[in-house]
């Protein structure tokens, strides 16, 4: 099978690699990195005696659940050498922000035989670690056939994708099982896993790292989040965070419906991808909205806006601390499958979300169970349950109050989630390959 999938691979890139590349150019996209793709990755100078971790985060998200692991990885073995591989220029970002102490980031490269050889030849790992459950299968094929331990963590099935895999379950059994250890976020995904053929005693259930890496933003920190925004205090906020095409429209269509009750909310409205900023900006003004963007604000400018349109990167996670309800999208228009709904509790903070958040259905059970995230499906019923939390204070401080108090308890993952990469290391004899 591995045989096959690098040969139809790499068949493959011959057909796609000119148009990728002439794609690349002339969109300016993915231009950044563009020989990592093909693996010219930056090499890595080994020292004998220092072991190194090549670990793949997909994106902005799966970055955010490794960091607390490989800051506890690093803190607890300085000796060991870390490198990060992403796909998107988001998670680059992240990583790049986060993750000061690793040796090498990079664009992961594409899943083919001559990339991933090169890639690893230059790396030359002693342990890969995964997160999530993007497989990919022509690396997981080679760190195999070259005995290096491989490892998944922070995984997670959506009942999508279970059933695709189902489809394609004696294949999908043989990927699972070349790994040396999966650790899902919840018993669910565990019973998923063995569903598909994982061998039980590789299943560990060890949580979510993403709590871990979540930091409640402090009352005078939050005044200063709030002054920077411009909003007087007198004005109760929403934080629309991560919205999607056709999203925007759904919530503005709320927030006019609440602003006839409450005259003074200020709207803060965060498109997922910074480039679509301009297209919000138009159809918020094609409503007669006062709108602006956060980095054009001044500081005379403090009378309040209605919609305030985040366009800087990395500040919605503690921007949702300034909201009084929370609002998280890629979640009202399907096929959707939603975003961190954990992001907005952490700050002590209720969230609405819409009914296609699969990505997420975990987060979103256990949060809706205590009532902190609920569920709204149009316009109408989020200006109702908005409505509702603003007028029944001693509900909104409970909920709160248990938004809170979950998040403490599930923070601890990310050490657990450390041991286990260092036992995986364990039998490690020969750091230089």
């Amino acid at each position: 099978m591995s045989l096959l999938y690098h040969t139809l691979s790499s068949l493959a890139v011959i057909l796609v690699l000119p148009l990728f590349f002439f794609y690349c150019i002339i969109n300016g996209k993915k231009t950044r990195g563009l020989g990592h793709h093909f693996g010219y990755v930056p090499s890595v100078n080994r020292e004998e005696g220092r072991p190194l971790v090549w670990v793949q985060a997909l994106s902005f998200g799966e970055v955010n659940a490794a960091a607390p692991v490989l800051r506890r990885l690093h803190e607890d073995r300085p000796d060991l050498d870390i490198v990060v591989s992403v796909t998107t220029d988001s998670g680059y970002d992240g990583a790049r922000r986060q993750m000061p102490f690793a040796r090498q980031i990079f664009f992961a490269p594409i899943d083919c035989w001559p990339f991933l050889n090169l890639a690893l030849a230059r790396i030359r790992p002693d342990l890969y670690v995964l997160t999530d459950t993007g497989f990919w299968p022509g690396m997981i094929y080679l760190l195999k056939a070259r005995g290096i331990p491989q490892v998944l963590f922070n995984g997670r099935l959506s009942e999508k994708s279970l059933k695709c895999y189902g489809f394609v379950k004696p294949w999908v059994r043989g990927l699972l099982n070349r790994f040396d250890l999966i650790c899902m976020q919840s018993e669910a995904g565990r019973q998923a896993m063995v569903s598909l053929g994982a061998e039980p005693e590789k299943l560990r259930v060890v949580g979510d790292t993403k709590y871990d890496g979540l930091k409640p933003v402090g009352e005078p920190e939050g005044f200063r989040l709030r002054e920077a925004l411009r909003i007087p205090a007198s004005h109760p906020v929403w934080v629309a965070g991560s919205t999607h095409p056709g999203e925007e429209a759904i919530v503005l269509d709320a927030y006019e419906q609440l602003r006839a009750r409450f005259p003074k909310l200020t709207l803060v409205l965060a498109p997922r991808r910074l480039e679509r900023v301009g297209e919000v900006m138009k159809l918020i003004e094609a409503r007669g909205l006062d709108a602006m963007r956060k980095s054009e604000l001044k500081p005379d400018d403090s009378h309040g806006r209605d919609v305030i349109v985040l366009d800087t990167m990395g500040e919605l996670a503690k921007l949702y601390a300034v909201g009084d309800v929370t609002f998280v999208g890629r979640s009202l228009v399907a096929p959707g499958g939603g975003h961190s709904l954990i992001e907005p509790a952490a700050q002590g903070k209720v969230v609405l979300h819409g009914p296609f958040v699969e990505n997420v259905q975990h987060s979103a059970d256990e949060l809706g169970a205590l009532g902190i995230a609920i569920e709204v499906a149009d316009a109408d019923t989020m200006a109702k349950r908005i409505t509702e939390l603003f007028e029944e204070d001693t509900l909104h401080a409970k909920l709160t109050e248990k938004a809170v108090t979950l998040v403490k308890e599930k923070k601890g993952a990310s050490r657990e989630m450390a041991g286990l990469i260092l036992r995986a290391l364990e039998n490690y004899t020969n750091p230089i390959k």
